[in-house]
């Protein structure tokens, strides 16, 4: 038995080897869709990936060349319809906030409502015992020789006590136009690569972090996805979070204003109707404080408001608490988007729960959403007969 099946197998093979193309072959368009081989009777050398790719299976490693060599970018590079936005690189930090924020790095921490209290031995009006605190700091005062800092109204606590912020001076981008390509920031400095998992192009400089880069192609390899960035400059998915336009959901009306937040890529954008008007980089909740995906709506807009952790006390090791965290829209429950003065890690999960903002984008899309609240308005519920601005949050992996 086993001899004729050696008998019948060699009959298959010449007969696998000499069958024609169901197709005359002819010149290839490459951006064409390339159409899957009816049957899996031809082995696709080099030379049949060439002639005829539309023969070949979507993937490996001839097909993934020769898409790679086929890929023809425009000289000069088409540069993304981007208008910077005006500010002063010599504002102090504390310009890019309503007010100074400090970090209390000596717990725990008595607070007195006067420091000639503190030296008479009387009791604190409060005590701060554990955990996160963040606080906004009003003006200094000194005592019998020490420092003070005033956080509150009658609220005093000694200056060693306290680091001040340095907030993040990233911005996103506003789109004077709708972007023709995906685009994406470096998340990390990276060397790119002549192809997806080759060598690095040491001709060309490193990405920087924070650096805006327009992806003209992608590759995937098994279980990775790569991005064409420049002539010869590949980096892989994981370096970058990437903004695609979308477009709105079903419930949004023709024009009205929206927000898109994906939790996969980090990232945010503004909309008007669909149009992308600005897209920046977010830092949402952690695996743990995962931020809710849905449909939702601004409920509330506040000018400053305190934040903590609803699900433990002062004393507990997970406490938190932030004083007057500045331009924050309520969505849906306790999550909001604000600014986040305490870390400059957008691009990357931080938060509770809540879509972190370095100051300049939280200002501008406080300002931007539906409806305006004016300067001297501290806090503005958002009733239903008032425009109010949609948020469109999900997590969507390229991989599925």
């Amino acid at each position: 038995m086993r001899r004729y099946l050696f008998i019948f197998l060699g009959l298959l093979i010449p007969l696998a080897l000499n069958a024609k193309p169901t197709e005359a072959a002819g010149s290839h368009n490459p951006g064409a869709p390339q159409a899957r081989a009816a049957h899996a009777r031809y082995i696709c050398v080099p030379s049949l990936i060439w002639r005829n790719p539309e023969l070949c299976p979507p993937h490996g490693p001839g097909t993934t060349a020769y898409r790679i060599a086929s890929i023809h970018l425009p000289n000069p590079l088409p540069e993304l319809p981007v208008l910077e936005l005006p500010h002063d690189e010599g504002d102090e930090d504390e310009d890019l906030l309503p007010c100074p924020y400090a970090h209390v790095k000596t717990l725990p921490l008595n607070v007195y409502r006067h420091p000639v209290e503190a030296t008479m031995g009387l009791p604190p009006v409060r005590t701060m015992l554990s955990g996160d605190w963040w606080v906004s700091v009003d003006g200094l005062v000194e005592y019998e020789g020490q420092r003070w800092y005033q956080i509150n109204e009658e609220e005093f606590i000694p200056a060693d006590a306290l680091a001040f912020a340095s907030p993040s001076r990233f911005q996103g981008v506003y789109l004077t136009e709708q972007p023709q390509h995906p685009f994406a920031w470096i998340n990390r400095w990276i060397q790119p690569s002549v192809v997806p998992q080759g060598a690095l192009n040491e001709t060309v400089g490193g990405l920087n972090r924070y650096q805006l880069v327009t992806l003209f192609a992608e590759e995937r390899r098994g279980d990775e996805i790569w991005y064409l960035v420049g002539p010869d400059q590949w980096v892989e998915q994981e370096n970058v979070s990437r903004v695609d336009v979308d477009t709105p959901p079903p419930e949004v009306r023709l024009g009205e204003k929206w927000i898109e937040v994906d939790l996969f890529e980090q990232t945010i954008a503004a909309y008007e109707g669909e149009r992308m008007v600005y897209a920046t980089l977010i830092s949402g909740g952690r695996a743990a404080t995962v931020t809710p995906p849905g449909l939702y709506r601004v409920y509330l807009k506040l000018q400053k408001g305190k934040m903590s952790n609803p699900d433990v006390e002062d004393g507990s090791p997970a406490w938190y608490f932030i004083e007057d965290v500045p331009w924050t829209m309520y969505f849906h429950g306790g999550y909001s988007i604000h600014a986040a003065f305490w870390h400059d890690a957008f691009g990357f999960q931080r938060s509770h729960g809540c879509v972190n903002l370095a100051p300049r984008d939280a200002l501008w899309f406080f300002t931007w959403a539906d409806p305006f609240i004016p300067e001297d308005v501290d806090l503005l519920y958002i009733g239903e007969d008032m425009p109010s601005t949609w948020v469109w949050v999900h997590f969507t992996p390229p991989f599925e």
